[in-house]
């Protein structure tokens, strides 16, 4: 039967903290052991309150004459529609007061957001031909009218832009361009807690992780000794492997053997991660082993500290690629080390924007990047405006200021991945896959065998979108754009390149 996490549920990374007597585990030494629907009510339709009244032609003369016959009445009802009439009167007057006014602010902001976006792309044009006074000037009267605060998800927007394009152009006036670093550990702890806080904010996380478990599910049936390969466990810590161990226990035949190695540059998000899923395996009675790589994959020596490869495991890689920092470090290396894995499956997480304007550097592809980064994330705004509408919101502004204004920054100001370090880096790395031996892996359900997984787990009514392509790939996308693409590919070794 054909593992699945048709029923998985997604857990709270608090829920699984481990006991303070084991807190303590070197980490360099193995740990052993929604979808809703917004139901509207029944508008337009007839129920039995309203259902329409049917009176007889005798009756209604009857009832017209008593008002007939009975002077007085018909003088109290004179007197009633005079005074009536007057203070209808006013209170229409004062709705139509109220409608004009409301009009009149409705108008005043759409003008105000127009404004706006005219001095954005003002100031991105002037930036792209090097005109750097015409953009300090727009950067001025922007700096004015948006704030990363507002109610309008609209001004939070162009208030983001507006700070990465000010960091551009004090670059570009001193002439120094700051390379996209990993973060220090204090700040990986930021970088975690705001990308919880999108986990909880906005599905795309959710979804994304669903269909990549799923992959890996398919890619470990029946298999006994499987590892799973995280290559950057800082932005979401636990969170996906929270749910995937639920339904590897579950699984028909028992669950199997399992090491999780995680990468990443914060020894303290890696000690949680760790700890979390160890408390988790113990309660489910599961043979696990977590392998802390304070480094990047693609560090000189990061093939040194994985643990070694066990005859008959199956691998799976994860890779969320995001513009927060540098994950990867050589790209190269980074390849190398997968390829090394040999992975049953590769699961990748990328932003569906249009990549090959990172791939090149300097100002004569600036406005290309700049307007596909603000076709992105105004849908990714909007779809997170929609989900919480709160203008004051705590948990959307984290995850607005700790990921989504850390990424727009790191697009623009530096450019993506190391664009200034003056190395070419792959747009996405779908192609780099294809080109590296690696196939697509549809899996048993087809190509839309997972996207129609997902699409169940998707919020309705609010406007995501899930598409599905024949090669498996699933796109999470807001109103029909495209956001996200979750893939999962397999290593296609030829007989000869075993070593």
């Amino acid at each position: 039967m054909q593992d699945s996490l048709g029923l998985m549920q997604f857990h709270d990374h608090h829920q699984y903290l481990y006991s303070s007597s084991s807190s303590n585990l070197p980490l360099q030494q193995p740990l052993l052991s929604h979808h809703h629907r917004f139901l509207e009510a029944n508008e337009g339709c007839v129920g039995e309150d309203d259902s329409p009244e049917f009176v007889e032609p005798a009756a209604a003369a009857a009832v017209a004459g008593t008002f007939e016959q009975r002077p007085e009445l018909g003088a109290c009802k004179e007197v009633y529609s005079e005074e009536g009439g007057a203070a209808e009167e006013r209170t229409g007057m004062a709705i139509a007061g109220a409608d004009v006014e409301q009009v009149a602010a409705e108008d005043e902001e759409e003008a105000h957001g127009v404004r706006m976006i005219a001095l954005l792309m003002e100031c991105a044009a002037a930036m792209s031909v090097g005109n750097l006074a015409g953009a300090n000037g727009a950067l001025l009267e922007l700096s004015q009218m948006a704030s990363p605060y507002a109610p309008s998800c609209g001004e939070r927007l162009v208030a983001y832009f507006a700070r990465a394009m000010a960091a551009l152009l004090v670059g570009s006036w001193v002439g120094v361009a700051a390379p996209l670093a990993p973060p220090p550990p204090p700040r990986a702890a930021a970088i975690n807690a705001a990308f919880r806080a999108l986990y909880n904010v906005a599905p795309f996380a959710r979804l994304a992780y669903l269909a990549c478990n799923q992959a890996i599910l398919e890619a470990f049936h029946g298999k006994r000794l499987v590892h799973i390969v995280d290559l950057d466990v800082v932005p979401g810590g636990a969170l996906q492997w929270l749910s995937l161990l639920p339904a590897l226990a579950a699984r028909p035949g028992g669950p199997p053997v399992i090491r999780v190695t995680g990468f990443g540059m914060s020894a303290s998000v890696l000690h949680d991660t760790g700890n979390q899923l160890a408390g988790l395996a113990r309660k489910l009675c599961m043979s696990f082993e977590f392998y802390a790589v304070a480094k990047r994959p693609g560090d000189a020596d990061a093939v040194a500290d994985m643990p070694g490869r066990r005859p008959g495991e199956a691998v799976a890689v994860h890779w969320l690629r995001h513009a927060m920092y540098d994950a990867a470090g050589d790209d190269g290396a980074a390849m190398r080390l997968v390829r090394w894995l040999e992975p049953a499956a590769v699961t990748l997480v990328e932003q569906e924007r249009a990549h090959g304007a990172d791939a090149g550097g300097g100002h004569g592809r600036f406005l290309d990047r700049f307007v596909s980064a603000l076709h992105h994330y105004s849908a990714v705004f909007d779809a997170m405006g929609a989900s919480r509408p709160d203008g004051e919101d705590a948990s959307r502004h984290l995850a607005e200021h700790g990921v989504l204004g850390r990424e727009i920054a790191n697009v623009l100001a530096v450019g993506g991945p190391a664009r200034s370090s003056g190395r070419e880096r792959p747009g996405s790395w779908r192609e780099v896959l294809a080109r590296h031996g690696f196939v697509h892996a549809a899996g048993g359900g087809g190509g839309g065998g997972r996207a129609q997984l997902v699409a169940g787990a998707c919020p309705g009514g609010l406007g995501y979108t899930v598409a599905g392509d024949h090669d498996g790939t699933v796109r999470l996308g807001w109103k029909g754009t495209p956001l996200y693409a979750v893939s999962a590919w397999a290593w296609c070794s030829p007989p000869h390149a075993r070593a």
